[in-house]
């Protein structure tokens, strides 16, 4: 029997580059006037690696589309066990790419009856920077940075101006597969991962803050979570992070550090 859970109780299924990735939460009373709670009943995910597919092949075949109907209803059963009385089914970055991406959302929601709805950057973007804040937007300058497996999306927020969204056409997985050919990645291969990131950043607008209003920087995603199981996310833990990728496989990753194996491939 599921366990009963006060408040409303929904769910959200994404089906992105690397992974789907069930949330089942309820939701409870306000915090404040305009905060309210979630508490999580359910957070997992299955790697797909739907991106590599598009980047092959350039549309989603039938393996991957019986794979990912397959996870979809797996989900939407531990969801609805939990109790969820709503369920939202998102697409992400490998659906905007695919040739038939709209197709195959539209057999997803003929099968559950439930809309499936490819979302734009901009609104990837937008959820993320919703999530992060808890739907309050913050009193001071903050940089929101969602590493997927195939795209980045940044989000600018300071005090007074509108949101600014940034798209970047690079991702964990992609980089990865373009570069890297070795485990653990040789020098030459870090210093390629590197380059390929500065130059992606190079179409970032500059960005002037006011002296001593250095932004708080929050990342997120299964990149971002798993890398931080190595330590914290600072420029010189990072610098640390890198020397160790170059000499740990991907095996010892995982034993080491508790990372998931496709993950720990990517880290770098």
């Amino acid at each position: 029997m599921a366990k009963r859970h006060q408040g409303q109780v929904g769910a959200a299924i994404d089906v992105g580059s690397n992974s789907i990735h069930l949330l089942v939460a309820a939701l409870t009373p306000p915090q404040t006037l305009l905060r309210r709670g979630l508490t999580t009943i359910d957070d997992r995910s299955q790697l797909l690696g739907l991106g590599e597919v598009v980047d092959s092949a350039g549309h989603i075949p039938e393996e991957q589309r019986g794979q990912i109907m397959t996870g979809i209803a797996e989900y939407l059963l531990l969801a609805r066990t939990a109790g969820a009385e709503h369920v939202t089914l998102i697409g992400t970055e490998p659906f905007r790419r695919a040739t038939d991406g709209e197709e195959v959302a539209h057999e997803v929601a003929v099968v559950t009856g439930l809309p499936f709805r490819v979302i734009t950057e901009r609104t990837e973007a937008l959820l993320t920077f919703a999530g992060v804040t808890g739907g309050v937007m913050p009193t001071e300058p903050l940089v929101v940075v969602d590493i997927g497996g195939g795209s980045t999306e940044v989000s600018v927020f300071r005090p007074g101006d509108p949101l600014t969204i940034l798209p970047l056409a690079i991702g964990s997985a992609r980089l990865t597969r373009a570069l890297v050919k070795h485990d653990p990645p040789t020098t030459r291969e870090l210093d390629g991962l590197r380059d390929a990131a500065v130059q992606a950043t190079q179409e970032l607008p500059r960005l002037n803050w006011p002296a001593a209003k250095a932004p708080r920087a929050v990342f997120v995603g299964g990149t971002a979570t798993n890398l931080a199981r190595l330590g914290v996310l600072t420029q010189a833990a990072l610098a640390e992070d890198r020397r160790t990728l170059a000499k740990m496989t991907s095996a010892q990753v995982v034993e080491h550090f508790g990372v998931r194996p496709q993950r720990a491939v990517q880290l770098a």
